[in-house]
């Protein structure tokens, strides 16, 4: 029995440069593993059959990977630890090797894998632990759930072991929970609280639901809040809240007064100007008929303005309290480059350039790219790994499929090939290319050819794509997706931005799109009281530039909790164009809906029935 890879201690040897006593410590435990021989035993019996000096080298061991993994030595502390052989030691070695397998595939965001080792089929051996390590058992879990894209078990878990921490604990706990909670669909959470018969959790769903349906107006929450804490005096989130919503009662007595709206009112992008307008002023009016107060709303043509600069300082002297626009990429980054923005900017656009945060300054926008993202780590998520690329060849399509590529490289997934196309007549030849068929076919002519012979023949695609990430219009869609059906790819899923969709039902053209899943704005999925308030108002708008009458109305919801979702990253605004989220950048991030097509129809459709799963184990 080999306890120890004495090559791989020394290799660590030659390799650490640790600081402080405990790197003396290490190494000193290190060159003990390169002096000692390979310790046998041919037992199956570990505990009975380790020798004092076998138990002490395996000690040694684990605690160098301890000490190693707290100083964040990662790769040095799974060197060590592999090279145990976890079937021949101890039972309380076992359950140190487990603890330390499972920090590592934290440390490194493997929530699967730590899962598998403190909830798997070794979970029994982490039984009758000291409270200390169950508290960290039960946090690493959650910790991993939270990896894997299961929130609401990590708020389950949370939940339960809040009782037993300490006051430092508890306090960074409750704000996990409810950042989990955030991201949890309304729905799910009004189905689990059906049935929940802990106080604390029940309590927790009902303030979530709350929040969540109240996201989008700010007085009606706080409302809500104060009732709920009046209802659940005990409980531990209305003793002390969560920390963004500790911060309503402020924002709502800092509201501005009046509202400067730099727009394209005339000149060549009119019409989308006068759709985010509209957006705006339907929001506008709805908050008015519900009797909540409202700002006044000037408004500013910035088609002839070369200085957005000049035009928001304008507005300052005005008496604006903030700024909502302006609208081209040049002009947001105008406002960048000036940083000296005393009145808050809530942009309509994103600058190219990803920079650091500029005070006072948002950005909103509907960015394909940020589609892009999202794909790319809904899909890692789910387990895809390995993905193929098709994309318009053009600046456009190049930037969309960019940002999925290098979200996906971060994550660390594969792209085994890419199809860029341009015209119609490129599309076969392209996808035969990244699918590897043209060189099958090449491999055939040429056997063909020296064989002087006709051969039967069946091409064969590549086999190491799990899915296909497409970026692409309508029409170029409905011949792309065919084309990848007919050459033996029909089995591989497709994922798409929602260019995709045309935004009307028209089941005759796209039955060609069948069974493709895609990111998808609620505004275009659902029927919603905000769309027919503002189809009857602007009727013109909502025909043509529907997608920009949404931006307008989620600018007005978003606007008085910008200042909270700059400092809370739990904050989270139920919008018409998606889920609104902040970065630490200012940049405001949309969480689309996912939606399938079938037979011909767009429905919603989540990606995968996964969180459906989580929820029936915690019913």
């Amino acid at each position: 029995m080999q306890f120890y890879s004495n090559s791989a201690a020394c290799f660590m040897l030659n390799r650490l440069t640790l600081q402080t006593t405990l790197s003396s410590l290490l190494l000193l435990l290190l060159i003990s593993g390169c002096g000692t021989t390979s310790v046998q035993t041919t037992s199956a019996d570990a505990d009975s059959t380790q020798t004092s000096a076998d138990a002490d080298f395996v000690d040694q061991q684990l605690t160098a990977v301890e000490a190693l993994t707290e100083l964040e030595h990662i790769e040095e502390a799974s060197i060590i630890l592999n090279g145990l052989n976890f079937e021949q030691i101890s039972i309380a070695q076992k359950t140190r090797y487990i603890l330390n397998q499972a920090r590592i595939a934290l440390a490194v965001g493997e929530g699967q894998t730590a899962l598998d080792w403190i909830s798997g089929e070794y979970a029994y051996l982490l039984d009758g632990l000291p409270l200390e390590d169950q508290i960290e058992i039960s946090l690493m879990r959650s910790t991993a759930f939270e990896l894997v894209g299961r929130p609401l078990s990590a708020a389950r878990e949370r939940i339960f072991l809040a009782p037993v921490l300490n006051e430092e604990q508890s306090e960074q706990n409750q704000e996990q929970i409810w950042f989990n909670l955030q991201l949890v669909p309304t729905e799910r959470l009004k189905e689990l609280a059906e049935y929940e018969s802990s106080p604390d959790m029940d309590g927790w769903l009902n303030l979530a639901i709350l929040s969540q349906e109240q996201s989008s107006d700010l007085n009606q929450l706080l409302k809500s809040v104060e009732l709920w804490q009046e209802s659940n005096p005990m409980h531990p989130a209305a003793q002390n809240l969560p920390g963004s919503l500790q911060m309503l009662r402020e924002l709502s007595l800092s509201q501005p007064s009046q509202i400067a709206v730099m727009l394209p009112l005339s000149g060549p992008l009119v019409n989308a100007g006068k759709a985010i307008r509209n957006g705006l002023l339907s929001a506008w009016y709805s908050t008015q008929q519900s009797g909540n107060d409202t700002p006044e709303l000037r408004f500013y043509d910035t088609a002839n303005v070369e200085d957005a600069v000049k035009l928001y300082d304008i507005a300052r002297i005005n008496g604006a309290e903030l700024v909502i626009g302006p609208l081209s990429k040049n002009k947001v980054q105008q406002l960048i480059d000036y940083n000296q923005l005393d009145v808050p900017v809530l942009a309509l656009n994103y600058a190219d350039t990803r920079a650091s945060k500029v005070s006072n300054l948002y950005q909103f926008g509907l960015a394909p790219e940020d589609e892009a993202i999202q794909i790319a780590d809904d899909i890692w998520q789910q387990g895809v790994r390995n993905v193929m690329v098709i994309s318009p060849d053009s600046q456009w399509g190049d930037r969309v499929a960019d940002a999925f590529i290098s979200q996906w490289q971060l994550h660390g997934g594969s792209i085994t090939s890419k199809a860029r196309f341009n015209r119609p007549d490129q599309y076969l030849n392209n996808i035969k290319y990244a699918l590897n068929i043209s060189d099958s076919e090449r491999r055939h002519a040429l056997l063909a050819q020296r064989l002087d012979s006709d051969l039967e023949f069946e091409f064969r695609r590549r086999q190491d794509v799990d899915m296909v990430f497409m970026v692409a219009f309508p029409a170029q869609a409905r011949q792309l997706k065919p084309i990848l059906n007919y050459q033996r790819a029909s089995d591989i899923p497709v994922v798409a931005t929602s260019n995709i969709y045309a935004g009307q039902q028209a089941p005759d053209k796209d039955q060609d799109l069948n069974n493709i899943r895609f990111v998808e704005m609620p505004w275009r999925l659902y029927d919603q009281p905000e769309k027919q308030q503002a189809s009857e108002a602007f009727q013109n708008s909502i025909a043509n530039y529907a997608s920009l009458v949404a931006l307008g109305i989620d600018a007005y919801r978003l606007y008085p909790r910008a200042p909270q979702m700059s400092v809370f990253g739990d904050v989270r605004i139920q919008g018409v164009t998606g889920a609104l989220t902040m970065s630490d950048t200012g940049r405001v991030i949309r969480e689309l809906d996912w939606a399938v097509v079938k037979n011909g129809i767009v429905e919603p459709a989540p990606f995968l029935d996964k969180g459906n799963e989580e929820l029936s184990a915690d019913l």
